[in-house]
């Protein structure tokens, strides 16, 4: 019963402060119906130590403030104000994972937000280590809208230690090693995988990618030769046949076809990927 009162009396007093101190505090900005909150201090004294309690209560009303607005038009400083609310919630309690959940969810879609939106996830992933959902929203942030593949990699290879049954992470990470032009980075990843893992379908999969990459490798190091002996790059792999570097054009275990892309860059038809047959285009 106690705790239900102290709930009420700090909601009364949320209530009371997130429509004061905007009056206070920022009297020329137009007034938004999810209102500027006190600093993170001020709202640390109000919770009269159940910052967990009150953390909740702001995720809460900012969560039903946005869902009002998903038939509104979301403009930038509308957005601003959901981020600095989240941000406020978190530091009163940085364990509170409905707040990641949804910053993710209402920011990760505009580019302009992301630096600050993986500053709030990276903060709280020093929080919730165990938690592999924090390094696969970096991940997906940094792989797709800053177009940072290695970054992405070592997060999302955080997250498939913490989730090891999960062999679409492994995959992935060693993929983004892979375009990050990480090639060694990605095969000492999958060849830790490979001794860790207890699961005998997902050791498999981790070796096909490896014996991929391997022969990525091998191939990379062959165009290096080529380089050294003749002082130019070849125009095909079928290049380095014809001058002894290698024996032939090695298989893609995927069932693809290795060869030469732009910037001498070892690609192969199939990408890589576990569902690509010979007579797919």
């Amino acid at each position: 019963m106690k705790r239900v009162l102290l709930g009420i009396f700090l909601l009364g007093i949320f209530v009371a402060a997130s429509y004061t101190y905007p009056r206070v505090q920022v009297l020329h900005e137009p007034t938004l119906r999810l209102n500027r909150l006190p600093p993170s201090w001020i709202l640390e004294i109000m919770s009269m130590g159940n910052r967990e309690l009150l953390s909740t209560i702001i995720f809460y009303h900012t969560s039903f403030y946005y869902g009002e607005k998903t038939a509104w038009r979301k403009e930038e400083a509308e957005l601003r104000r959901v981020y600095d609310t989240l941000e406020k919630a978190t530091d009163l309690d940085p364990y509170n994972m409905d707040c990641y959940y949804l910053a993710q969810g209402t920011l990760s879609w505009i580019k302009p937000a992301i630096p600050k939106l993986n500053e709030l996830l990276e903060r709280g992933y020093t929080y919730r280590t165990w938690d592999w959902y924090l390094p696969f929203f970096l991940a997906a942030n940094y792989y797709f809208q800053l177009d940072d593949p290695v970054r992405a990699a070592y997060y999302l290879q955080d997250a498939s230690r913490l989730r090891p049954e999960s062999s679409v992470f492994s995959s992935l990470t060693a993929r983004m090693f892979y375009e990050g032009d990480q090639t060694e980075t990605a095969i000492a990843f999958l060849k830790s995988m490979v001794l860790d893992t207890k699961s005998p379908l997902l050791r498999k999969k981790l070796l096909k990618r490896l014996r991929a990459l391997e022969t990525i490798r091998f191939l990379e190091k062959a165009l290096q030769d080529y380089h050294d002996k003749t002082g130019h790059d070849p125009d095909s792999l079928d290049d380095l046949v014809r001058a002894g570097i290698i024996r032939s054009v090695p298989p893609d275990p995927y069932g693809g076809t290795f060869y030469l892309a732009e910037k001498d860059r070892i690609c192969t038809t199939s990408k890589l990927a576990e569902g690509w047959r010979k007579d797919q285009p």
